[in-house]
């Protein structure tokens, strides 16, 4: 599929769905391991901030991002900070710092500096976010921004 094919079949879904989902799946290569993601794009048109789960199966991700996408399409707000549940997960709410790094799609629509993002971490079985257990999950579940405290978990 051509760039510009794969533009227009985006386009299509987000005027058809309001939002479309873009996983990427995980990899491992020279520089390590890079866990699979998944946002949203399309909420931009909207004003409001698109989503992104990492570490999580596509249903899963997509179980999120859709119950989440819907909220904000009804005139919901999120905010970093929440804690929240969608799909079934216990969720917080944290800033992504970096959109042009991972949201690579909503970017390339949209334009650098005009996409923000949440990112939907998501807790452990025990309840634990990544930055209150003893061993981290930052293999997993990256930290896209600053969690409580300000201390970035990469």
């Amino acid at each position: 599929m051509t760039p510009e094919c794969a533009r227009r079949r985006l386009l299509r879904i987000i005027d058809r769905c309001g939002w479309a989902l873009q996983y990427v799946e995980s990899a491992v290569d020279e520089r390590g391991i890079h866990p699979a993601f998944c946002y949203t794009v399309g909420l931009t048109e909207i004003d409001c901030p698109e989503v992104v789960v990492t570490g999580r199966v596509v249903d899963q991700s997509a179980a999120v991002l859709d119950e989440l996408g819907a909220r904000l399409w009804d005139g919901d707000s999120l905010r970093p900070g929440e804690r929240i549940s969608a799909g079934g997960l216990d969720l917080f709410l944290v800033e992504v710092r970096e959109c042009e790094s991972w949201l690579l799609g909503a970017v390339a629509l949209y334009g650098q500096g005009q996409v923000s993002a949440l990112q939907a971490v998501w807790a452990d079985c025990e309840g634990r976010l990544p930055w209150e257990g003893t061993v981290g999950s930052a293999i997993v579940q990256p930290l896209l921004g600053p969690p409580p405290g300000g201390r970035v978990v990469c």
